[in-house]
């Protein structure tokens, strides 16, 4: 059973998806279970309250977070994707990559284009920090979530540098 959980973030809103004990998606949309269903069509979500959403509360409001604390899944992806999501998810908070920078790190260096498909099926946005993946050729490039809550996160992640 996925249950999920839904908290005001950043003038939005971020729903996490919960499996047994791991969060397995976590959702900026506004339709986060529509979201889910995008990726996940045959599962059945029903809502209740998830701990861990403190965490990104915490972050938030500015506050550190060791991303490693929380236990994660993976309801589906191919080795090459979870090669991709691993090498974000291995990023330094002081860290930006480019793709080809991402491909390298996920041991892929030629296959640019595939982990850039694979940055933008990564259910696990935050945690593993695809809004961190900037294209080589400047700007803050392309969000599943849009530019503007990427250019949010960004800031988030620039004030948390300084912090800690």
């Amino acid at each position: 059973m996925i249950t999920y959980d839904t908290a005001p973030f950043l003038d939005r809103q971020l729903t996490l998806f919960k499996s047994r004990d791991a969060l397995v998606f976590i959702s900026l949309a506004d339709d986060a279970c529509a979201d889910f269903h995008s990726f996940y069509p045959d599962e059945h979500v029903t809502r209740d309250e998830i701990p861990e959403m403190r965490y990104f509360q915490s972050y938030a409001a500015g506050q550190f977070v060791d991303w490693a604390q929380l236990k994660t899944a993976y309801l589906k992806g191919t080795p090459f994707q979870r090669d991709v999501w691993q090498a974000m998810n291995n990023m330094k908070l002081s860290e930006t990559l480019t793709y080809s920078e991402l491909a390298i790190r996920a041991n892929h260096p030629t296959a640019i284009r595939a982990v850039a498909s694979a940055v933008g099926r990564n259910p696990l946005t935050i945690i593993n920090p695809c809004h961190r993946i900037l294209p080589k050729s400047g700007g803050i490039g392309k969000f599943r979530y849009g530019s503007v809550i990427k250019q949010a996160i960004l800031a988030l992640d620039q004030q948390l540098i300084l912090v800690k």
